[in-house]
């Protein structure tokens, strides 16, 4: 019974680690050859003293370049976000474009007239923004942005890709807060490594702080926008061709012309027994031990039964 308590148990165990195995499943990868484009990411939350005073959820444009090879586009978008909360935006998605190709990915992303305001504060503006990268099979990768009329609160700014970027603040109306500031920090992506190529226009990270009336002083984090988006994967070369190593062919020995001469055997002694196996002479020697036994036995019981009959 202890016995098949135990198999249970460990065919019990093998089951659950199976199951753990199975729901730990990693998260997928980018693969060779994928390429995709974004226009207008905004993630936007922030509340205080438990009520909400921003809310802001949307992608406005996207493209994926198909897996079987191909291109996927979406044009002419209009910039809009229903049902946010504090938050107004404005402009085009003029094109989002992937491509997957047989030497070569690319994806590229294009926004005109653009006008993002948070809590009635205007806060990104620009006439155009673009991003575009391309991936070839052999070569380098490369990755662009553009830049026209590009502003900050209001204010022109240049972004310089791979750095801090910059960081910019303004008063801002919130109900439940004193001295309220709206906090943002726009940087500017461009990197390529030997498999891949990104490309991100702008990225604000924004921030709202200020005092709530007769308490703390609060540091709420707000979010992320993202303007042009483009990403890309070097497509797999071709496969190699094997090298085939031609078969050399196997040399013939040389026959001798004559027959060999043969040595004249001596003739091998005869032998009492004649073999070389060992196994024979222990058996030999088995025997012989057994006989003697048996005869050194029946000896000593005759004696017995004659002392016995002399009694």
């Amino acid at each position: 019974m202890n016995l098949f308590r135990r198999i249970s148990a460990t065919g019990a165990m093998a089951v659950a680690a199976g199951a753990v195995a199975l729901s730990s499943t990693g998260p997928a990868f980018a693969q060779p050859g994928d390429a995709s484009a974004r226009g207008v990411v905004v993630d936007l939350s922030a509340a205080v003293a438990g009520v909400p005073v921003i809310t802001a959820d949307a992608v406005i444009g996207s493209a994926v370049a198909p897996a079987g090879g191909g291109t996927d586009t979406d044009t002419a978008l209009a910039i809009t976000i229903p049902g946010a909360l504090g938050v107004t935006a404005s402009g085009t998605v003029v094109e989002v474009t992937a491509t997957r190709g047989p030497t070569a990915s690319s994806a590229n992303a294009e926004i005109a007239d653009l006008a993002l305001a948070v809590l009635g504060t205007p806060v990104i503006d620009a006439e155009a923004i673009t991003a575009a990268v391309a991936c070839p099979q052999t070569g380098p990768q490369t990755a662009d942005t553009t830049f026209v009329g590009l502003e900050l609160f209001g204010e022109p700014i240049e972004l310089l890709p791979n750095t801090p970027g910059v960081t910019a603040g303004t008063a801002v109306v919130v109900p439940g807060l004193v001295g309220a500031t709206l906090n943002a920090t726009l940087t500017n992506v461009e990197t390529v490594t030997a498999d891949d190529a990104v490309a991100i226009a702008v990225q604000a990270t924004l921030r709202l702080t200020g005092t709530v009336v007769g308490g703390p002083l609060l540091d709420v984090p707000v979010g992320t926008v993202i303007l042009a988006e483009a990403r890309c994967e070097r497509p797999l070369g071709p496969s190699p061709t094997p090298t085939v190593t031609p078969t050399q062919p196997t040399p013939t020995p040389t026959q001798p012309t004559g027959a060999p001469t043969q040595p004249t055997a001596s003739p091998d002694p005869i032998l009492p027994v004649t073999g070389n196996d060992s196994t024979r002479l222990w058996w030999l020697f088995g025997m012989g031990a057994a006989m003697v036994a048996v005869g050194g036995g029946g000896m000593l019981i005759l004696r017995r039964n004659r002392t016995a009959l002399d009694v």
